[in-house]
């Protein structure tokens, strides 16, 4: 009477089947940090902007005041830097004119952080012009 093959797996296929479960798992540990990494990114970008929102909703470029019935009206171009606590965000506003045009100002808000031990930051550059009938 022939022999019956014994059933079961044989050692190299348990170390094939182990093999491929830890190839596996590492790819999917590697995915799942870099998109950790990107959440976090984005997360700090976002806080950046609302951060700019802030202060220039602090901080606004024209100021008016009534003063006697007469409003008075001034720039309040440049800004900061300010600090934001509880996240260490620092804003910061500042200004030029432009050098062909009289009237036209350069406005850039700046919103900077750390991010793993190095300086990130967030720019809007807005542009202003403004004539002289605002008592300038």
């Amino acid at each position: 009477m022939p022999r019956s093959p014994k059933a079961g797996m044989t050692l190299v296929e348990i170390l094939m089947a182990l093999a491929i479960l830890a190839i596996s798992a590492g790819v999917l540990m590697t995915a799942t940090s870099r998109c950790l990494a990107v959440v976090s990114t984005a997360k700090n970008y976002y806080e950046a902007r609302r951060i700019l929102e802030i202060g220039e909703l602090d901080y606004p470029l024209l100021v008016v005041q009534k003063k006697n019935e007469k409003e008075l009206k001034a720039l309040n171009l440049n800004v900061g830097p300010i600090e934001y606590p509880p996240l260490n965000f620092t804003y910061q506003r500042t200004s030029e004119r432009d050098a062909e045009k009289e009237d036209l100002v350069v406005v850039k808000s700046r919103v900077t952080w750390s991010a793993k031990g190095r300086q990130a930051f967030e720019e809007v550059t807005s542009y202003l012009y403004y004539t002289n009938d605002l008592g300038l």
